[in-house]
């Protein structure tokens, strides 16, 4: 029989549950001005050089941004003016508080976009230093002078209820709002722009959502008014991927968004302890309900050879173990170098 405590923290973490549309908005508190001393300080000596002198670090929330209406089609527009807007300046080291007229104008020719965006219980304040964390990591080896714009995406993800399923069925449901806001922020990103994205965890479900709208998908029911056309392909890397095996495959809960990919990179992990356990989310026997991508991988051998080309999967189990963490995989240069390559392009050296 599992102990109570370790089944407390297995499921504190699970994710991906149907819960109702009341809870579509997440309720965290906006983040506090990030120049205050409450914030982690992000300092680090040995990387400082690491961040060219023409990149960008940004950090667009989407906390605290009222409830969305289902019932009606979604404009671009009107999902990007209540996100929250922050830029990091080298100069003093801090964020400042910014806008999106702002962040369109700053955009550079030939710059290119990564999109990044965190898994569950991140705090608000905390995904300052957990974005900053993954660009230094990210640019750490590469030669490849063309600019960046590093952009993190920030949603509700604290602890919010203390029943662990409960809280985790909470943020499956406030993962489809934010995934609907990143929808409308990459519609404003410039169409010659080259953009990746990388998500962890829960976050991967935000990511998928968002390709599955641009793709002209419904979620909910809900579709946009001004559908994209003629926009580029991403760049994709999923880690640990908490979402069901089959969401991404033709027909399914995002089967659009794999068409919205240029490529897709899977870094799974089959000794992942939490997403072994994923099926608990959806009844009392994980043996019973659905598995997660991140643990089982996707089934491609009945797809097309051209998208099956798209798309490659490594078990990252002998640099990761059973942890079901970020840090593990940033900070494993193997499994770096694999997505600064995906991300970033075939011009990268990595050691």
């Amino acid at each position: 029989m599992m102990n109570m405590g370790l089944f407390s923290g297995i499921t504190a973490l699970l994710f991906l549950a149907t819960a109702g549309p009341q809870a579509l908005a997440g309720n965290d508190s906006p983040v506090p001005a990030v120049s205050e001393r409450g914030c982690a300080s992000f300092e680090d000596a040995k990387c400082i050089s690491c961040e060219r002198r023409d990149d960008q670090i940004w950090l667009i929330s989407a906390r605290g941004v009222p409830c969305l209406s289902l019932d009606d089609p979604l404009d671009g527009e009107n999902l990007v003016k209540n996100l929250k807007y922050w830029r990091y300046s080298t100069q003093d080291s801090k964020w400042n508080k910014s806008t999106l007229e702002n962040l369109q104008a700053d955009d550079t020719q030939n710059m290119q976009s990564v999109v990044w965006v965190h898994g569950d219980r991140i705090e608000a304040c905390e995904a300052f230093d957990v974005g900053r964390q993954m660009y230094r990591e990210l640019v750490r080896c590469t030669t490849d002078k063309t600019p960046i714009r590093f952009i993190i995406f920030s949603w509700p993800s604290a602890k919010t209820l203390t029943r662990p399923i409960a809280d985790a069925r909470l943020k499956a449901s406030r993962t489809l709002s934010a995934g609907i806001h990143l929808a409308g922020l990459l519609k404003t990103i410039p169409q010659e722009d080259q953009v990746s994205l990388i998500g962890f965890s829960f976050g991967v479900r935000v990511i998928a959502t968002a390709l599955h709208l641009l793709g002209g998908g419904d979620v909910a029911g809900a579709t946009f008014t001004d559908p994209v056309i003629g926009h580029q392909k991403y760049r994709v890397v999923f880690l640990a991927s908490a979402i069901n095996c089959d969401w991404l495959e033709p027909g399914h809960k995002f089967g659009k968004a794999i068409d919205e990919m240029e490529s897709l990179l899977l870094l799974n992990n089959y000794c992942d302890r939490i997403l072994k356990h994923y099926g608990k989310l959806y009844c009392h026997c994980a043996r019973r309900g659905p598995e997660a991508l991140g643990y089982t991988g996707m089934t491609i051998s009945h797809w097309p050879e051209a998208d099956q080309d798209r798309i490659r999967q490594f078990n990252s189990s002998g640099f990761v173990g059973k942890q079901h963490a970020w840090r593990p995989y940033i900070y494993s240069p193997q499994l770096m170098s694999m997505i600064r390559r995906e991300t970033l392009g075939e011009t990268v050296v990595s050691p």
